[in-house]
């Protein structure tokens, strides 16, 4: 504005820039002096929003603050681990089933793990073989860790349990599982020493399935009256059946009570058959060694075939043949 319009509007003592005949600005336009009280003019509305960062929150102005909101939590699961204690047998439900053990439902406000080494003395190969979700099963407490709030879980017996934790451990991997082998050297050099017919089947136990074939848990005494002690042994899946064999747990599964027979006895390793010293000559001259069956491997009468259409075949003989081409 004009000099003396600002001074005659301010009065001579201003220092405003308008009064000093300078540029006005609008932050020189009211004197700090002459500034109105703030407070007067606040909206009541804009007052309440003081200390809220934005209006996007003003709606939670109203609401509890978050820390004070509770969580509802229902009533604790099953009973707590200190009414529990190590050695207890009691039964529990398959609640899942992993690669590495079984986790249980024995009651309590977790549940239990059984591990896979945990469910037999014998090599365990897959869980799904031994239990099943669902299942209803006798477990006995081996340990208890309430501060990782934590369960172990045995399906062995307290004598069963000495006896795999005397034995020297082997671990072997195979069927995505894991688990330890008896170790029988006692047994198996008594039996080889004192001898056995290779031709009787004496029943066994099936303890265990692999890829290859499956284990098999005999009484040595059926074998020889003079040894004691049992023995784990190998069937292949080839001397499962005469027939060809896809899968063993088509022939056979866990728990089973199978005919074996001993074969071999080497390495600390026992060789089983289910299958006659008779049949298994007549899979062996087959072709390719597979036998005879329905299965497309060959017809048991293919030598006396081969030979009668080789007897059949005419005879050719290879001469000289000289053909004169100056004609």
């Amino acid at each position: 504005m004009p000099f003396k319009a600002a001074a005659a509007f301010h009065g001579a003592a201003c220092a405003c820039s308008a009064c000093r005949g300078g540029t006005a600005l609008f932050a020189d336009a009211v004197d700090a002096t002459e500034a109105v009280d703030a407070s007067e003019e606040v909206p009541a509305e804009v007052e309440a929003l003081d200390g809220i960062e934005s209006k996007v929150e003003a709606h939670n102005t109203d609401r509890p603050a978050r820390q004070a909101i509770k969580t509802k939590k229902g009533p604790p699961r099953g009973k707590p681990l200190v009414e529990f204690a190590e050695g207890d047998v009691i039964q529990g439900k398959v609640k899942s089933i992993a690669s590495y053990g079984a986790f249980v439902d024995i009651g309590a406000a977790t549940d239990g793990l059984l591990h896979i080494s945990q469910m037999a003395v014998g090599f365990v190969a897959d869980v799904k073989e031994v239990l099943s979700e669902g299942q209803e099963i006798e477990v006995r407490i081996t340990k208890i860790d309430a501060a990782k709030n934590q369960v172990g879980l045995t399906l062995l017996t307290s004598a069963q349990e000495e006896e795999v934790q005397d034995a020297p451990q082997k671990q072997k991997r195979g069927g995505g599982g894991g688990g330890s082998r008896r170790d029988d050297s006692a047994v198996l050099a008594s039996l080889a020493s004192k001898g056995w017919n290779p031709d009787v089947f004496v029943e066994g136990t099936v303890v265990s399935t692999v890829d290859f074939g499956c284990f098999v848990r005999v009484d040595a005494k059926l074998l020889n009256p003079e040894v004691e002690g049992e023995m784990d042994g190998l069937v292949h899946i080839s001397a499962l059946s005469t027939s060809r064999v896809n899968q063993v747990t088509s022939i056979v599964n866990v728990n089973d009570k199978v005919q074996v027979r001993v074969k071999d006895i080497a390495d600390r390793k026992v060789s089983l058959s289910m299958i006659s010293p008779e049949d298994e000559k007549d899979k062996r001259s087959g072709p390719g060694g597979g036998g005879g069956d329905e299965q497309g491997m060959g017809a048991k009468d293919w030598k006396e075939s081969l030979e009668k259409m080789q007897k059949d075949m005419p005879v050719f003989t290879n001469k000289i043949v000289v053909e004169d081409m100056r004609k």
